[in-house]
């Protein structure tokens, strides 16, 4: 697949939530997630499918998703992004949050080999 397929599958994964399928279709094995911003006690960097998944499950226990709007994807070359406008509650304090984190997916040999996230600070 070249990145406009692997974008636009990506996309229908995140409106489906069926992100674990996306991960096992559209990742390299070796695949890297970049949290810069990760929460106190995790290390910002996951390396590998299982890492990314294990990521993945610590945020659906940890939060319960109100609604997720998606605006991209944007190509540019082997990379694309997404920017994810997030309406989420954490499940230990009942904190209700919205926030907007853009996403940077960098593709090798057909398939996505890091992503990075980045938070958006929100007004107020």
């Amino acid at each position: 697949m070249n990145t406009q397929e692997i974008a636009t599958r990506l996309h229908q994964h995140c409106q489906n939530h069926t992100e674990a399928e996306g991960l096992k279709e559209l990742y390299a094995p070796d695949a890297m997630s970049i949290e810069p911003m990760a929460p106190e006690g995790m290390d910002p960097v996951s390396k590998g499918v299982e890492a990314i998944q294990a990521k993945h499950d610590w945020w659906n226990g940890a939060f319960e998703v109100h609604e997720v709007n998606m605006e991209g994807p944007f190509i540019n070359g082997d990379r694309f992004t997404m920017i994810f406008d997030m309406d989420c509650t954490e499940k230990s304090s009942g904190n209700r949050w919205q926030g907007k984190e853009v996403a940077l997916y960098e593709v090798e040999n057909g398939k996505i080999a890091r992503e990075t996230f980045m938070m958006m600070p929100m007004p107020g």
